[in-house]
């Protein structure tokens, strides 16, 4: 994983991403709690894509379900495919071991592409709500709509 490609990626598009935060998923990684994926588009740094072994998710944790952390491809790759083909890549990977995979999606508007595209690869609502800071919301609770409100959802692997 080259870091500096990975953070320069980003900050030309405007999107800030520390090399602290791809040092410790490369720790990670080499620990076994984690795999980190990387897409190149026409040998360009595309996207990446992080599955998490044990989710920090309670009932995805109890029930051993991996959970795809995070899914961000550049703005300019975004519509060809390297979304697709790094979820097939994770995908494949769990389903050498279980048979269900998790993620939480934001809820905001800047979320709505990768909220369709998880529902339209077979991702359903765990049934649980939402949670912020992975805690589930009682009705009339007041929290701010940010990356820490998060709705999860499941797939059974074939």
């Amino acid at each position: 994983m080259d870091i500096a490609t990975i953070v320069t990626g980003f900050a030309n598009a405007n999107w800030s991403k520390s090399a602290s935060m791809f040092e410790i998923y490369w720790q990670q990684q080499q620990a076994g709690s984690m795999q980190v994926w990387v897409a190149h588009l026409n040998q360009q740094f595309a996207g990446y894509i992080i599955l998490n072994w044990k989710s920090d998710y309670k009932p995805f944790y109890s029930q051993g379900i991996p959970e795809i952390m995070d899914l961000n491809i550049l703005p300019s790759f975004r519509k060809q495919g390297v979304g697709s083909k790094l979820l097939d890549t994770a995908e494949a990977m769990v389903a050498i071991k279980t048979n269900q995979v998790g993620l939480g999606i934001k809820l905001y508007a800047e979320y709505g592409p990768v909220q369709r595209l998880y529902v339209r690869r077979g991702y359903i609502p765990d049934g649980r709500g939402v949670t912020y800071h992975y805690q589930h919301i009682a009705p009339g609770s007041n929290v701010s709509l940010d990356d820490d409100l998060v709705l999860w959802f499941v797939k059974r692997l074939s």
